[in-house]
């Protein structure tokens, strides 16, 4: 694959949480995130234009946490959460998972090795710390799924995801890309699973470039070898253009920040 370049004054940065900006951890909650991070996230929004937004699988919420105190344009829960810039965040709407529920609490209860994570308008049942028992979360997933209206199921790393049809990572970018400040730039979106694809086909489709964080087969037009990779070229990224901007006297936009 062709070497990373450098980001440019006119990408539209799109980016992933799980495994790309942060290391992955045995439980979604032990997640860490680099202390630098934060800072060099705030320079690239600032020097982007405001044209920055995480994608992720978590919900947004989660993300802001993390984060804080950014509150960065953001697609939680593959994309059916959808928050712009200093906006409300929109969630799609899933009536049909309730009912699936108690089926998939029994299933942890039966194997406590794995775990249950609810979120706005999804579930996720991971099994990082019981990687044998894939087999037994597909099966089981497949048997809530057979009557279950309006929902898909979603594979992920060590992850199956149930969460609304009809929406995904590439939705979401397609939808930033149409607005200020993301329309009319180049697309490029870092992600590191199987469930950033859609993405990659996005930004391709747009004319951008996908990044994937790791090594297998992908959509993305290049690669890096993990979550520290990405953030070393994130950091030397936001440091090159910041120094243009500085040298040139331009002023940067000003992400919104949380108030606690």
């Amino acid at each position: 694959m062709p070497q990373l370049p450098l980001i440019e004054p006119n990408t539209a940065l799109f980016l992933d949480f799980d495994g790309t900006l942060a290391d992955l951890a045995p439980r979604p909650e032990l997640v860490q995130v680099e202390p630098e991070l934060v800072g060099t996230l705030r320079t690239l929004y600032q020097r982007l234009d405001g044209a920055l937004a995480v994608i992720s699988g978590r919900p947004v919420v989660e993300l802001d946490h993390f984060l804080q105190p950014l509150r960065l344009p953001a697609a939680g829960v593959h994309g059916a959460e959808f928050r712009t810039d200093g906006g409300m965040v929109s969630k799609t709407p899933a009536p049909g998972l309730e009912p699936l529920i108690p089926h998939l609490e029994a299933l942890v209860r039966a194997y406590p090795a794995l775990m249950l994570e609810r979120k706005s308008v999804a579930v996720a049942i991971h099994y990082r710390q019981a990687p044998e028992l894939a087999g037994v979360v597909d099966a089981a997933v497949t048997d809530v799924m057979r009557h279950a209206v309006g929902l898909e199921a979603l594979p992920g790393k060590m992850v199956v995801e149930i969460k609304p049809a009809g929406v995904d990572k590439g939705d979401a970018i397609a939808a930033f890309m149409k607005s200020p400040p993301f329309a009319e730039r180049v697309p490029l979106f870092a992600g590191d699973d199987m469930t950033d694809e859609p993405g990659f086909a996005a930004v391709r489709k747009l004319g951008g470039l996908g990044v994937l964080v790791g090594q297998r087969q992908t959509l993305a037009g290049t690669s890096v070898p993990g979550p520290a990779a990405l953030r070393s070229w994130l950091h030397r990224s936001a440091r090159a253009l910041d120094d243009a901007a500085r040298a040139a006297g331009k002023p940067g936009a000003v992400p919104h920040t949380t108030t606690s």
